[in-house]
């Protein structure tokens, strides 16, 4: 049960600058107002600048976490794998990092750098600050996302069940290359969904009930405008176009909400931008 949980979905974090410098705001303000942790005792005439140092050191600290590793581990930093237990190591490791840079900044002050009971309890007050905290509010986020994104999907698929008519007449779909000479014709039932992928799009269509799928040298802008009098694809995400006509199911977890298309084991993501109006979209 705790280990099926903690392997659920997770939205990746954000990368505000404005959120990092608030927080070292916050732990600036928190310590010249409070001087917990004994900063009380420290006499000196700089000690203000000496406290507000330690907002300093927790916004470089997460400007690097939460910029420099993604960018550096971009492997491990996927939306599609991110999960709670991902989330929770994640930040339990900041906190880790934060702890170890506080002890940095103040073995400058009180030379003690090679004190290992100075580590261990800068380690020990990071941790049993944050470490609740962080556990709680991964929780509480995951569940509410979670229960907010199955509200939205349900509703969608009872609009979507209460709304399912006939099929609208067969058209027929030519997609080009850059080149103009690689194209694809195909009917737009068969036309399941086209997806971006660095400067070609690969797109996903139906032959006698089999997948298949070609890439074509172009952009899903052009994809798109090419498609303009095509109105059964729509935009969902910003990376992809899905035939409107193949939803059969919309699926929600706390990273947001998928579609199920027919003729496809491929669930398309939902841009959160679109998620609130996703039935104005498929339904104009």
């Amino acid at each position: 049960m705790i280990k099926q949980y903690l392997n659920q979905p997770y939205p990746l974090f954000g990368r505000s600058w404005k959120i990092i410098l608030a927080m070292g705001l916050f732990i600036s303000f928190f310590l010249v107002l409070f001087e917990p942790f004994g900063l009380s005792s420290f006499q000196n005439k700089y000690r203000l600048y000496y406290e507000i140092g330690y907002g300093v050191v927790t916004s470089l600290t997460l400007l690097v976490h939460y910029f420099a590793f993604p960018f550096l581990f971009q492997k491990e930093f996927i939306d599609s794998k991110w999960t709670v237990k991902k989330q929770i190591v994640w930040q339990i490791w900041i906190l880790f990092s934060i702890g170890f840079a506080n002890f940095l900044y103040s073995s400058f002050f009180f030379h003690f750098l090679n004190n290992i009971k100075a580590f261990l309890y800068y380690q020990f007050y990071t941790l049993s600050v944050g470490i609740i905290p962080v556990v709680v509010i991964t929780v509480w986020n995951n569940n509410r996302l979670l229960a907010r994104n199955l509200k939205i999907a349900n509703a969608y698929n009872n609009d979507i069940a209460a709304k399912a008519t006939s099929l609208p007449g067969e058209e027929k779909v030519c997609l080009m290359g850059e080149n103009s000479k690689d194209k694809l014709d195909v009917n737009s039932s068969d036309l399941i969904y086209i997806t971006s992928i660095g400067n070609y799009i690969q797109v996903f269509y139906q032959t006698e009930k089999n997948l298949k799928n070609i890439l074509l040298r172009n952009t899903l802008k052009q994809a798109e405008d090419q498609l303009k009098e095509n109105h059964f694809m729509i935009k969902c995400h910003r990376a992809f176009l899905v035939n409107k006509n193949k939803i059969v199911q919309v699926k929600g977890n706390s990273q947001g909400l998928r579609l199920v298309l027919e003729g496809t084991e491929e669930e398309i993501p939902i841009s959160r931008n679109l998620s609130k109006n996703l039935m104005d979209i498929i339904n104009p």
